[in-house]
């Protein structure tokens, strides 16, 4: 007798059993932690003070950061011929929109996304990854606007802050972010290459997107990662969720503190030489439902 749904663990939370959250604000605080350690041991009060209010600012920069998965997915039938769907299969396009609103001065050089889709029940042949797109070596040119709703609230089990509430639309953040609407904080124009796109086996997807445009003021900026399933008339309802990482240039702040960063701790020294990245997470209940019993 299967588990009655409400009693099943949702999709997301079986996520973080596997991939944790990285709790990248508590890493921001050890960071200014050891950051005042350390300004113990300069020489005069003005390197000191320097250093404290350095990474107190990165930190305030980098908690106002927000990355967020878009609450509505685009779910359509794939008539591609670029795709061979088992017997007995059918294929479709399931799209992840997905918003950037970085803070830090250099934006984000590269993001990291991984999607995962799972049934409540247990049905090994109900449906697999056929393909991941954009593919590995396309350029990804940023939406030309803002659309789509937040999805915010899933922050919160992965014990993340929520700078702002539930169900607000990307247009109206740029907004809300930057302080001012018009074309000027939003990169429609932002061109990134796809590096990773593969099929992590027949149930998940990952990508890899980097380089922004050069010469650019951080702005927000808004893109759409596709997975082509293969999935059976009679599979159980789909759900699915997902993580995503923004990471600033390795070795970022090279530019601003010179070497005092690498005499922080050894986790601290990982972290931030790894670009210190924001984090969100996202899922998605019921994205393709069986069809009702004929009568």
């Amino acid at each position: 007798m299967s588990v009655p749904r409400e009693f099943q663990s949702k999709p997301l939370d079986r996520f973080l059993e596997n991939r944790p959250p990285l709790d990248c604000l508590g890493q921001w605080d050890e960071t200014v932690h050891d950051a005042f350690l350390l300004s113990g041991r300069l020489d005069t009060p003005a390197e000191t003070a320097w250093l404290k209010e350095t990474f107190l600012a990165l930190r305030k920069r980098a908690s106002a950061d927000l990355v967020s998965f878009h609450d509505e997915l685009m779910v359509t039938p794939y008539g591609g011929a670029d795709v061979a769907c088992p017997e007995g299969y059918s294929p479709w396009r399931v799209e992840f929109g997905l918003s950037l609103f970085p803070k830090r001065e250099q934006g984000f050089a590269r993001l990291e996304c991984v999607v995962e889709f799972s049934l409540y029940e247990t049905r090994l042949d109900a449906f697999r990854v056929l393909k991941v797109l954009p593919e590995a070596g396309a350029e990804v040119k940023a939406c030309a606007e803002p659309r789509g709703t937040l999805q915010l609230e899933s922050q919160r089990p992965a014990r993340l802050m929520l700078p702002m509430p539930k169900s607000r639309r990307a247009s109206e953040v740029v907004v809300e972010v930057y302080g001012k609407s018009g074309p000027g904080p939003y990169l429609h124009d932002a061109v990134r290459t796809c590096v990773t796109a593969e099929a992590l086996g027949d149930t998940a997807a990952r990508w890899r997107l980097e380089g922004p445009s050069p010469s650019r003021e951080p702005g927000a900026e808004s893109h759409t990662l596709s997975v082509i399933l293969a999935v059976r008339p009679d599979a159980p309802a789909i759900q699915a969720a997902g993580s995503l990482l923004a990471f600033s240039k390795e070795n970022w702040l090279d530019a601003v503190v010179g070497d005092h960063w690498r005499q922080f701790l050894t986790s601290v020294r990982e972290f931030q030489g790894s670009g210190a990245p924001a984090e969100t997470y996202g899922e998605w209940m019921d994205l393709l439902v069986p069809p009702p019993p004929r009568a």
